[in-house]
């Protein structure tokens, strides 16, 4: 199925998806490209610094906006159709949230029409509710034809197949892996998800000039309001309108500032080994330099910047196990189409919901009868994810293959870079496995 992801560049020129297809005979694991991720940029970025192996070179450009030309529903549904195939039976990894709901809402619709199954991990967000309880309400709510299997988390199941194109970047990559699992069990030729709407479709931060110009000043009085709790908050959305009086240079850095100020200064993971650490400091730093100008290159404003740093660059993670699996936000269709959207354009001061009004492009996926019976929160799962990796944390492999500081790996208590040290660590020891050797 059409989907964003990466090929790679080997040594004699040739183009492949697989890394190691393009690759030498005597294919090893660039330690270096693996490094990069123990960065301020790598642990809050989550996507490919590389391509992971000696002598091959990532080649991902970034997507193209291109106008849909129609509503932006239209598309959806065909890349929903498109991925779906000659599919029997669908699955749809769902979370109760908006974004996988309108994927199961669109499958739901189909035509010709097909069993469909949604697959919830009845994980408990930090609300404490139940994802399976909230899954199994909408379905019943919205009268939705489609059978709810509940994959319970602390369950014994398979992990996700190791791949050659690195280390996953999704969160929880052993439950997707009993979700696939699953999939597979009940007859399922595809499993679609709503990853990357978010990054897609929401509105972003420092609009406050567009909106006015879309939706007037109370308009933008309620964008500002309902974007308050984002990192740069209202004074952000000041210093944007101050900053179009700035020159495109200054803009984009002031911008870099406001929105990344973690960023600003290259910083490196103490778990990271001390060989490593000049070296993926410097490439931060340049990573950094590189975003800032090629903001100040395009003129963006400080919300057109906001939009392109939101989606891009990103990660990807192969299917969790044999069913193929895939998101409609992430078809190449339905990307264009959405990065054409200007930002003025992906807020709505009208519906009664500030999560409706920071996601009208989303709700204005589903049929308008259904509109009212919507998700009006986001879920979130912090503590499930500090849970997945509360236990002791170790990464022999990464330790010995010089990566990583034994000490500093078992003292680290970030989530987000003990998820990356596991990521690292189960993807290195399966490169080791297959006879892969590692560069220093």
């Amino acid at each position: 199925m059409r989907q964003l992801r990466p090929a790679f560049r080997g040594p004699s020129g040739r183009v492949d998806v697989d890394p190691l297809v393009v690759a030498d005979p005597d294919a090893r694991v660039a330690c270096g490209e693996l490094a990069r991720l123990f960065t301020g940029v790598g642990v809050t970025g989550e996507f490919p610094t590389g391509s992971w192996w000696q002598g091959v070179e990532l080649v991902w450009p970034a997507p193209t906006a291109r106008p849909a030309g129609g509503p932006l529903r239209e598309v959806f549904t065909r890349a929903v159709a498109e991925m779906c195939g000659d599919a029997t039976v669908v699955g749809v990894n769902f979370s109760g949230g908006l974004d996988s709901l309108a994927v199961l809402v669109a499958v739901c619709r189909l035509v010709p029409a097909r069993p469909v199954v949604a697959f919830t991990v009845d994980l408990v967000d930090d609300d404490g509710a139940s994802t399976a309880a909230v899954a199994a309400a909408l379905i019943a709510a919205l009268r939705l034809p489609a059978r709810l299997v509940v994959v319970d988390p602390d369950a014994a199941g398979p992990a996700p197949p190791w791949s050659p194109l690195g280390p996953r970047f999704d969160a929880l990559p052993h439950l997707n892996a009993r979700v696939n699992a699953a999939a597979a069990d009940a007859g399922c030729g595809v499993l679609l998800s709503g990853n990357g709407a978010d990054e897609l479709l929401a509105a972003g931060s420092f609009a406050s000039a567009e909106v006015t110009g879309r939706w007037g000043i109370r308009g933008a009085r309620r964008y500002v309001v309902d974007l308050a709790r984002t990192e740069a908050g209202w004074p952000g959305e000041v210093a944007a309108v101050a900053a179009r009086a700035l020159p495109a240079g200054w803009s984009a850095a002031a911008y870099w500032a406001a929105n990344w100020p973690r960023l600003c200064r290259p910083t490196v993971s103490p778990v990271l080994a001390a060989g490593h650490r000049t070296q993926a400091r410097a490439w931060a730093a340049g990573w950094v330099r590189e975003q800032v100008a090629g903001h100040a290159r395009a003129g963006r404003s400080w919300a057109q910047a906001d939009r392109v740093d939101t989606f891009w660059p990103r990660g990807f993670s192969p299917a969790a196990g044999v069913v193929p699996e895939g998101s409609p936000f992430l078809h190449p269709d339905l990307v264009a189409a959405g990065l054409a959207v200007p930002v003025a354009s992906r807020y709505d001061p009208h519906p009664a919901h500030a999560y409706h009004r920071i996601k009208p492009l989303v709700v204005r996926l589903f049929p308008a009868e259904m509109r009212a019976g919507l998700p009006t929160v986001k879920r979130y799962y912090a503590a499930a994810l500090a849970r997945a990796v509360a236990g002791p944390l170790a990464a022999p492999t990464a330790v010995r293959a010089g990566l990583l500081d034994a000490a500093a790996v078992t003292s680290c208590t970030d989530t987000a870079t003990r998820l990356t040290v596991a990521a690292v660590e189960t993807w290195l020891a399966g490169a080791v496995a297959r006879g892969y050797r590692v560069s220093g």
